[in-house]
């Protein structure tokens, strides 16, 4: 159980974080190519090169081991979301001009596009099998993952939107326009637009693309339903 006690030998930190982290790499691989039921501890065990206790010391169990994977998803986005719904929210206090709601909704498109694009992170593949698992298995702790974006990224969204047409955030029309601009940055997120846009890597200069053609959409549509126009 050398993995086990690795925390109370000299180093044993150092070795400890970095035997939770192979933990972590592996869940995220796993789960999102088998689901969470079909992932074993065994297979975790396996791919992260550790033994069975292992799991156990550090996350309880599987289940404990999967809300660890949704807690690490939540925490980047979350630091990458937050700071842009802060912003929102300070500007909603007032009446600030058309043009200052626009920009923040821009914001909020670009965080999600660098999120869902950004090929610096080493498990970006792995993330995107994660996602693809999750809208079709409903696994434990999801919630968390759902509340994190509504509350950094959709629902701020919503409540631009809202004051953009001058009507209430839970107008379903409100709703229905931020649903189809956040699902055109989440379509670039798919396996198939890579192959449709013969894409090998989305690289600065792509995030940048799709992040302007998100803006020209959100202009168009809402400079359209300015009343002032």
């Amino acid at each position: 159980m050398a993995d086990t006690q690795d925390r109370v030998r000299p180093g044993g930190q150092t070795r400890g974080e970095d035997t939770r982290r192979r933990i972590l790499n592996a869940a995220l691989d796993l789960f999102g190519a088998l689901g969470f039921e079909a992932t074993t501890t065994r297979h975790l065990a396996e791919r992260a090169g550790v033994n069975l206790p292992a799991i156990q010391y550090y996350f309880g169990s599987k289940e404990g081991l999967y809300r660890a994977v949704i807690q690490q998803i939540v925490d980047r986005i979350t630091a990458e979301a937050a700071p842009v719904a802060a912003r929102v929210a300070t500007a909603l206090a007032g009446k600030p001009p058309r043009q200052d709601l626009l920009d923040l909704l821009f914001a909020l498109t670009d965080v999600l596009v660098a999120l869902i694009l950004d090929e610096t992170l080493a498990d970006r593949d792995s993330c995107r099998r994660f996602f693809a698992r999750i809208e079709i298995e409903q696994g434990p702790a999801i919630d968390a993952l759902h509340d994190c974006v509504a509350s950094h990224l959709l629902g701020p969204a919503t409540v631009l939107i809202g004051r953009l047409m001058d009507r209430p955030p839970e107008d379903e029309q409100v709703r229905m326009q931020m649903v189809a601009l956040m699902g055109l940055a989440k379509a670039f997120g798919c396996w198939g637009s890579d192959r449709v846009l013969g894409w090998h890597s989305a690289d600065p200069a792509r995030i940048r693309a799709v992040q302007q053609l998100l803006r020209q959409h959100a202009a168009a549509i809402f400079r359209q339903q300015d009343p002032q126009h």
